[in-house]
């Protein structure tokens, strides 16, 4: 462990020693947690982005796997080369600052704004997210519930999807082979012919996995239409639908070494939206229609059968009222069901407590959100307020604020308050002998304060320290669902980014993280990432990265592990069209190079070294 801390602080120092020494300014531009976009160091929240080019240098394929350990005090569960899989033995698990729920319901996804979560268990489903579509994503970490509502507890992660903004029609294609006989692939095509423009991505992923009997294949669509009625208003539509099926020989091996069931997963997952967007310089909103479903079949090895929807509306307008100031007033509503007609191969029968009938859960919240701007933009005043209604759990308000300093010389010091909440899930209230259908929701509540300094140039050092205090939990007491349970969560987050040379960047972060439970799994005590891109050739670039976690607690056979990964992606454009862009991209990527042996989710040990090699085709 000292080895760590002694290679992240070297890392870091040398980061916050090359900033120094160029001459560009730049604030990114984010929409989570504001509903507006603005300077990421204009708002109290802390939001990280990780770009579409920082995705693609990792090599990965599955979004969440890109993004566990790029943002301080994000980490995601992974068993296999590809595929997280649900349900015994399922990984995609996500904590931020060691809060997400098992499984994860306390941390939002959200796809352009547009919660993601499955009915009955109300967590997302991980498979769900690939990268090919995506633009960049952006992790509000921290509560985002004023906002976002239920499940944004811990914190919010919103994939932004891409945008056709150039003329004309350009198509991707994209194919990788490598170890375990790994095959992905994906075409997409991006659109826009005057005030139409239109995204399609198709996706196929298969593995062999790690050993035998652990194959995993999917395929995936997403596809999204725009049209710009007028200067002042759009409107969008889009649709997405997953499935993917595979098979896990290990979970009935962790208590039963002799067992030679097979669990197999085939689930379904589609949504579409309807949304119309206005911007009138001063006032700008959105509203938008959408519907999810979910199908799932697990046997392990009795039969078990899931399905589930989710219907809603999202509206907002954002609107500056005065002189610095900003508002934005909203209002959400939703209404999600859910039923297992079979579990463990038995039909549903009266009284049964591991199958439910459809069930659902209505939701309308408004909220607004308003900041003001002093000093001439030297401090910035942030705070919220939402009224969250259920039909099952009753009214609960939710605030947050915050505030903002610029005293100078690119400094920035900002400071937030904010409460979370989660509303029990279907599983927690029906399901099997725990249930308990009066349970109400869990909260949370945050404070955290960063001191950041932007260095005159493409360069960006923060440091920030939180304080979560969680109440009212669910938890297992003489075998009943209770809110009994509570946690203290207390860290450090450092991030930084430097132009060191005209061909070489860099990106470093660090993440210490003290709970008051002993037995938090997927929540590391100290995490450090490093991401290196040099572009030593024209056409050629090396993108490495060093990942390393200390003290993650897997399970108390395992108890905790330590490791230090290592990756590496090379890429060459080998032919480019007539204007100079891309034509023809050779790639190979390099995983766990050191060939390192550890284990996140019980029992599933990770791949060692494995490579893969690849081609993209833009025309």
């Amino acid at each position: 462990m000292k080895r760590i801390l002694s290679l992240a602080i070297c890392i870091l120092i040398a980061t916050t020693h090359f900033a120094q020494s160029f001459d560009r300014q730049i604030d990114e531009i984010v929409v989570t947690g504001s509903n507006g976009a603005v300077g990421r160091n204009l708002q109290p929240y802390t939001v990280s982005t990780v770009t579409a080019a920082q995705i693609e240098s990792t090599g990965k394929g599955q979004l969440l796997s890109a993004l566990s350990g790029t943002v301080p005090g994000l980490f995601v569960t992974e068993r296999n080369i590809l595929g997280f899989g649900i349900s015994n033995g399922g990984a995609g698990g996500i904590k931020i600052r060691g809060v997400g729920g098992s499984p994860t319901n306390a941390v939002l996804m959200m796809v352009d704004g547009q919660p993601q979560f499955a009915g009955i268990f109300s967590h997302h489903v991980a498979d769900f997210y690939t990268t090919e579509y995506v633009e960049r994503v952006e992790v509000l970490r921290g509560p985002g519930s004023v906002l976002y509502g239920s499940n944004a507890m811990g914190g919010v992660i919103n994939v932004i999807t891409k945008e056709s903004a150039r003329e004309g029609c350009f198509t991707t294609l994209s194919t990788e082979y490598g170890s375990y006989n790994t095959w992905r692939s994906s075409a997409t095509n991006m659109s826009r012919v005057g005030k139409f423009s239109s995204l399609v991505s198709l996706a196929y992923d298969r593995t062999d996995g790690t050993e035998e009997n652990f194959d995993f294949n999917q395929k995936s669509l997403y596809a999204k239409v725009g049209y710009d009625i007028s200067r002042e208003w759009s409107v969008r539509a889009d649709y997405s639908l997953t499935g993917s099926i595979g098979n896990d020989p290990i979970y009935a091996r962790l208590d039963n070494p002799s067992a030679t069931d097979i669990y197999h997963q085939n689930i379904t997952r589609g949504e579409a939206s309807l949304s119309f967007a206005n911007n009138y310089g001063g006032m700008n909103g959105n509203v938008r229609t959408y519907y999810s479903y979910g199908n799932h079949y697990v046997d392990d090895p009795r039969h078990f059968h899931s399905l589930d929807d989710r219907f809603g509306i999202i509206a907002y307008e954002n609107i500056a009222l005065w002189n610095g100031a900003n508002g934005t007033v909203g209002f959400d509503f939703d209404t999600y069901t859910g039923e297992i007609p079979v579990s463990g191969g038995n039909g549903h029968t009266q009284g049964s407590l591991a199958t439910i009938r459809r069930k659902s859960i209505t939701e309308y919240s408004p909220y607004i959100a308003m900041s003001q701007s002093l000093l001439r933009g030297r401090m910035i005043l942030n705070g919220g307020l939402r009224m969250a209604n259920s039909d099952r759990f009753g009214t609960e308000w939710v605030p947050q604020c915050g505030v903002v300093l610029h005293p100078g010389g690119e400094w920035m010091i900002k400071g937030s308050f904010a409460k979370g909440y989660r509303n029990p899930s279907f599983k927690e209230l029906y399901l099997y002998r725990m249930a308990n259908a009066d349970l109400s929701p869990e909260q949370m509540t945050n404070c955290e304060i960063t001191v950041g300094k932007s260095f005159s140039g493409v360069a960006n050092v923060e440091l920030m320290a939180f304080c979560s205090d969680g109440d009212n939990l669910i938890q297992v007491v003489d075998m009943k669902n209770r809110n009994t349970g509570s946690f203290v969560n207390k860290g450090v987050e450092f991030s930084a980014s430097a132009q060191a040379a005209e061909s070489l960047s860099l990106r470093a972060s660090y993440s210490y993280l003290h709970t008051s439970l002993d037995d938090l799994v997927a929540a590391p005590k100290n995490q450090f990432y490093v991401a290196v891109q040099w572009l030593p050739l024209s056409g050629l670039t090396v993108d490495a990265s060093l990942k390393a976690v200390d003290g993650l607690y897997v399970s108390p056979e395992e108890r905790s592990e330590d490791f230090m990964l290592l990756g590496a992606k090379i890429s060459y454009i080998a032919l480019r069209k007539a204007d100079k862009s891309r034509l023809l991209e050779l790639f190979t990527t390099f995983d766990n190079i050191t060939d390192c042996s550890y284990t996140i989710n019980r029992g599933y040990k990770m791949p060692g070294f494995t490579f893969s090699l690849g081609t993209k085709l833009h025309i």
